[in-house]
C-alpha cells in the first residue's frame, strides 16, 4: 500500500512471518519487491513487522527501509 509521507512516496508492507524469497511484484510494485528482497538478504530486515520502503533512485535501485512502530 502506498502512502505519501512528507512528500515522499512510501510503500508500506506488514508481515507476520518472514516471507519466502524472492519477493515479486507486478508493474510499479516490482521495484519495491526487489528492494524488500534486497533488504532481507542484506539483513536490513531481520524480523517480521511493518516497514516502509522509499526508493531514492529508480535507475540505481537505491532505497531506504523504515521500521514502523505503532
Amino acid at each position: 500500500m502506498f502512502h505519501n509521507i512528507d512528500g515522499r512516496k512510501i510503500y508500506v508492507v506488514d508481515f507476520d512471518t518472514m516471507p519466502e524469497l524472492p519477493i515479486t511484484g507486478v508493474g510499479e510494485e516490482a521495484i519495491y519487491a526487489e528492494a524488500l528482497t534486497a533488504a532481507i538478504q542484506n539483513k536490513d530486515i531481520v524480523e517480521p513487522g511493518k516497514y516502509g520502503i522509499h526508493i531514492e533512485s529508480f535507475d540505481r535501485k537505491v532505497y531506504n527501509i523504515f521500521k514502523i512502530v505503532e
